[in-house]
């Protein structure tokens, strides 16, 4: 019993903490993705949001994903079904660049 109670005790200082993270989000504020740069497991789902009083853009160097614009308050989301580095930047305002490290 006692072994089942320590495995699970340490289930949850492992699982806690990337469960209140908020792993899976994007914000864009002040002309600036944060975070900057976030990893994901592969299957993931990010999610951004546009918290700027402009619009801005998500769309990846390489064309995998575009979210086209995206107003005060508006959301864009994908999934990331393959493992790789992942670049993206607002096509607006092109000095914005960020980066979805998919494992």
């Amino acid at each position: 019993m006692r072994k089942y109670l320590i495995a699970g005790l340490l289930a949850l200082i492992i699982v806690l903490p990337l469960s209140c993270s908020g792993g899976n989000k994007v914000t864009i504020s002040n002309l600036a993705f944060s975070p900057l740069s976030l990893t994901v497991a592969v299957g993931t789902t990010v999610t951004w949001t546009n918290k700027d009083s402009v619009a801005h853009t998500v769309t990846s160097d390489s064309g995998v994903f575009n979210s086209g614009n995206l107003a005060n308050g508006a959301t864009f989301s994908n999934t990331f079904n393959t493992a790789g580095t992942f670049a993206y930047h607002c096509s607006i305002d092109t000095n914005m660049t960020g980066t979805i490290i998919v494992q």
